[in-house]
């Protein structure tokens, strides 16, 4: 029997060291598991940073092209103002210069009359208001 008692205490010791390998294999899970656990959760995390970034990025691009778009309608404000002063003064110009030539060809009696140029009273009604 003591072979079957040997035999026997060989197969309690193998039982043994594979019982130690499962626990230190079970060991390992545990811990694998718990890493991937934290990975998982900072993983989240930074999930969630790129999308706060993400979210602040297009906020400050919207924050620009807000501040573009104001100053192009400033700009374009301006434009339609100094068009419409240069449009005016064009006019103008081109009134005075007629009043010139007209008070250039008058003749001598409408003078002494001081009839006024039909382009003068335009230009007083136009202008002068």
């Amino acid at each position: 029997m003591s072979e079957l008692e040997d035999e026997i205490e060989i197969l309690k010791g193998e039982i043994k060291k594979r019982d130690k390998i499962i626990d230190d294999l079970r060991l390992e899970l545990a811990e694998c598991r718990g890493r991937v656990k934290e990975l998982r959760s900072e993983n989240r995390s930074l999930q969630d940073e790129v999308n706060r970034l993400t979210v602040l990025k297009l906020d400050l691009k919207l924050r620009d092209v807000q501040r573009l778009e104001d100053e192009n309608n400033r700009l374009e404000h301006r434009i339609e103002i100094t068009k419409g002063l240069l449009d005016e003064a064009r006019e103008r110009l081109d009134v005075l210069e007629r009043v010139v030539e007209e008070f250039r060809c008058q003749g001598f009696a409408d003078r002494v009359r001081g009839r006024k140029p039909e382009s003068l009273i335009y230009y007083d009604e136009r202008f002068r208001k």
